[in-house]
């Protein structure tokens, strides 16, 4: 199985401290569509996904679901309620099968402070985190649907063609926008060349020209 060694965060740790860590956890396996952490509950564990996807969901007014954000492993999960001292408005749930090691957040807090490159990383990524969040608040504010699909599809996995896995339903719930809404603009999207749609998700054909929606 994937070692805590793989979470970009725990990189730089010796195989002591990474033995030390390890024993610490509890694994624990999950079936897609398991509920991970109910909104408004405060987390019992920090989670080190070793293996698949959990999103952070939400639930509006009417019903219709949301999921601001998503982690796939190898990665720490949700660092920011880990931290924040309430609990969080965003449940969680597993997106896909996955595999976690977790960690009782009182040994999370000792790990920041015994490991400054942990503590330097995790807090790296909260403000990568809320950086990328400023920017998703201002697209939704000032672009056009097709140019805000166009935007986050080119942000994702920038090392390889695959942008999206998941279906339409899945990908209008972590944008916070209609199906009909995302199905129009990846028509779009398609006819123009810039991605291609496949049978689990959305193929990045060229980037430069998805990049023009944005910038147009």
């Amino acid at each position: 199985m994937t070692s805590l060694a793989s979470i970009p965060a725990l990189h730089t740790l010796t195989p002591t401290a990474l033995e030390k860590l390890a024993g610490r956890t509890r694994t624990a396996h999950f079936a897609a569509g398991a509920v991970l952490r109910p909104a408004g509950e405060a987390p019992s564990s920090v989670m080190f996904l070793m293996s698949g996807t959990v999103v952070a969901t939400h639930s509006r007014p009417a019903g219709v679901e949301v999921w601001p954000e998503q982690w796939t492993g190898p990665v720490i999960v949700d660092k920011a309620a880990a931290l924040g001292g309430h609990p969080p408005a965003t449940g969680l749930m597993a997106l896909t099968n996955i595999f976690v090691r977790l960690l009782p957040p009182a040994a999370f807090l000792d790990l920041l402070e015994e490991e400054r490159s942990v503590r330097k990383h995790v807090l790296a990524q909260l403000a990568r985190d809320a950086m990328a969040a400023r920017r998703r608040l201002a697209q939704f504010a000032t672009l056009p649907a097709v140019a805000q699909i166009a935007g986050w599809l080119s942000e994702q996995n920038r090392d390889q063609p695959v942008a999206w896995r998941g279906s339409q339903e899945q990908l209008a719930r972590v944008l916070g926008l209609s199906r009909v809404t995302v199905n129009r603009a990846l028509a779009r999207l398609t006819h123009a060349g810039a991605v291609k749609q496949a049978t689990h998700g959305i193929i990045i054909v060229d980037r430069a020209r998805l990049d023009t929606f944005v910038e147009n």
